[in-house]
């Protein structure tokens, strides 16, 4: 509100400046022109009335003498103006200076502090390019690391299945062969067990057959045996009877 004040008041002094430049102050101008109004009126009425009576001339001395007075307080106005118009350019002028003098001040402070905020700004954009330099280096580093281990891994991985496949392919292998020769001698020894049982069952039937003959041939002496066992003790009987 204090610099509108003040920029009204400069516009003010600046227009007066200007017309004083000229010559002309603006209460004069203004009386001037409200003079030359009434001027012309007074003309034109004296015009119109000169010829019709004596009167016309005492108004046009009435006139001439009105004119006169306007004159007296135009000069005077004029003065006064100019008195006005110099002291408001004076105080205008102090107080422009004083804005331009804070103006400055206020400048050359926000410029400083423009500074000190863009030199901060710049320190920390450099901090943070700084770290996150530190930081994509670290983990293009790490990165790599885990590439050279994944790839190691693999490598171990790949030949310890290859190794595995080898084994099993091996076992697999003896397995089948033992299983195939485990096959063969079941077949044979089963082959055999029968063979075996076969001509342990002749054997045994021959065996069953001469065990047979030879009960049935002990029986037939045993019967024989006692029958001549008996005869002999029928006539041994028979002997003692007669003596």
């Amino acid at each position: 509100m204090k610099n509108n004040r003040l920029m009204k008041n400069l516009g003010k002094a600046t227009v007066a400046a200007a017309l004083l430049a000229t010559g002309v102050s603006p209460v004069l101008a203004a009386t001037e022109n409200k003079t030359e109004v009434k001027s012309n009126k007074t003309a034109a009425e004296s015009s119109s009335k000169k010829t019709s009576s004596p009167e016309s001339s005492k108004a046009s001395s009435s006139s001439e003498a009105s004119k006169s007075s306007s004159s007296a307080a135009s000069s005077s106005s004029k003065k006064a103006a100019k008195k006005s118009a110099k002291k408001t350019t004076k105080k205008a002028a102090k107080a422009t200076k004083k804005s331009t003098k804070k103006a400055a001040k206020d400048t050359k402070k926000a410029a400083k502090t423009t500074k000190k905020l863009t030199k901060k700004a710049a320190k920390n954009t450099k901090k943070a390019a700084k770290t996150t330099k530190k930081s994509t280096k670290k983990a293009a580093k790490d990165t790599k690391k885990a590439a050279k281990t994944t790839k190691k891994s693999t490598k171990k991985a790949a030949k310890n299945t290859k190794k595995a496949a080898k084994t099993t392919k091996k076992s697999t292998k003896k397995a089948a062969k033992d299983t195939k020769k485990a096959a063969k001698t079941t077949k044979k020894s089963t082959k055999k067990a029968a063979k075996n049982t076969k001509k342990a069952a002749k054997t045994t039937k021959k065996s069953t057959k001469k065990a047979a003959k030879d009960t049935k041939k002990a029986a037939k002496t045993t019967k024989k045996s006692t029958k001549k066992a008996s005869a002999k003790s029928t006539s041994a009987s028979s002997t003692s009877s007669a003596k």
